[in-house]
């Protein structure tokens, strides 16, 4: 699904995003993770062992909500998710970097070092509701 200019804007921001997993047991499980845009989908880092790396293998549907800063808009994908390689520690510290900017993203890096490395899960929606996008996005 291709998305809007205005949409696109909206998830360049540095803003957190809810993504739901389903359990075998078809109920949701969320967290809340940072997130980046790649063209019109989206990318997060998980632990490979991770039980949203899990869920994501048995299920690839996937929701994400992404709230602007003052909870008065936000941008409402689903789809599925796919790992799709190794993060490259390049790739960590851009992801980081977005929210904590570079010198914060290699101080939360060294201080947060992995025991291997993430996956990238990329999620490609399927369907987007967005409600109060900024004007002018």
């Amino acid at each position: 699904m291709e998305l809007t200019e205005a949409q696109r804007a909206f998830l360049d921001r540095p803003l957190h995003a809810v993504v739901a997993t389903l359990r075998r047991d078809g109920g949701a499980v969320q967290s809340v993770v940072w997130y980046a845009r790649d063209s019109d989908e989206l990318w997060l880092s998980v632990a490979p062992d991770s039980v949203k790396a899990a869920h994501l293998r048995r299920d690839p549907r996937v929701s994400v909500l992404v709230i602007g800063e003052h909870g008065d808009a936000y941008l409402a994908l689903e789809g599925t998710a796919t790992a799709t390689e190794e993060l490259t520690p390049e790739d960590r510290l851009a992801l980081v970097g977005r929210y904590l900017g570079a010198d914060g993203a290699r101080a939360f890096v060294a201080r947060n070092p992995l025991p291997r490395p993430n996956v990238r899960v990329r999620i490609r929606p399927t369907r987007v509701v967005a409600r109060n996008l900024p004007a002018g996005d």
